[in-house]
């Protein structure tokens, strides 16, 4: 009896060891970025422009989507400035590129997740090929100017595929532009902000500054939206 007694206990113990171990293990691979980072690199990089006149960011291209465009380099701030770059960071093996918003004015920390970077990418790989055996792309139609739906029928998909918005948690689709450069299409997202927002915003306006300015990321590998009779549409330059 005391044997059975024995074994159950032990079982018991290694149900619930396993169950902490699993728990740990999701909270370290789930993509969530925390203010508590944001702020402490934000310290970093004023101090480091106050010594040095400059901001620690990483080259970038005029042809950089703004987004993208001012990556922190961590390789300036530490050690002196902080002590290691934030666990979460692409640096140290994470998910998330640290970057610059309103470099020139109020530097703010932002983030972006690498692996919705990685699926357009993958997406878009997907589409050359396509294109370069068939000499042309997988249209799907036409949404507005130079703005195009998918068809992942053609590039073998048996339903299209999604990433999870990091804004409200839900699904968003991939569109097309006419150069066959793949997007996130944040339209869901940028419309439920501009329901919720009280700003007053003019026609030509990009709304994506709605998601950024009550939210720790940035919309990465988006296109411009803005507002015409107070509906949200694409912003085509």
């Amino acid at each position: 009896m005391r044997w059975c007694l024995s074994i159950i206990c032990s079982l018991f113990i290694v149900n619930i060891l396993s169950g902490c171990m699993g728990q740990e293990t999701n909270a370290s691979q789930s993509h969530m970025a925390y203010q508590s980072q944001l702020d402490e690199v934000r310290s970093a990089v004023l101090n480091y422009r106050k010594d040095t006149g400059v901001l620690p960011i990483l080259n970038s291209t005029q042809n950089t989507p703004i987004y993208e465009k001012y990556r922190i380099d961590f390789k300036r701030l530490v050690p002196q400035y902080m002590s290691e770059p934030p666990s979460n960071a692409y640096s140290k093996g994470g998910y998330f590129e640290y970057v610059l918003i309103h470099p020139e004015t109020d530097p703010q920390v932002k983030v972006f997740d690498l692996t919705l970077v990685n699926k357009v990418q993958e997406i878009e790989q997907q589409i050359q090929d396509y294109r370069y055996n068939k000499g042309y792309s997988p249209l799907g139609g036409v949404i507005t100017e130079k703005r195009y739906k998918i068809d992942f029928k053609d590039l073998g998909y048996k339903t299209p595929p999604k990433v999870i918005s990091p804004y409200s948690g839900k699904p968003l689709s991939f569109i097309m532009d006419n150069h066959s450069h793949v997007y996130i299409n944040y339209l869901p997202d940028i419309e439920q902000a501009y329901k919720k927002s009280k700003q007053h915003v003019r026609e030509g306006e990009d709304l994506r500054k709605l998601l950024v300015e009550h939210s720790l990321y940035v919309p990465v590998k988006s296109v411009p939206y803005t507002v015409k009779n107070n509906r949200v549409i694409f912003l085509v330059k």
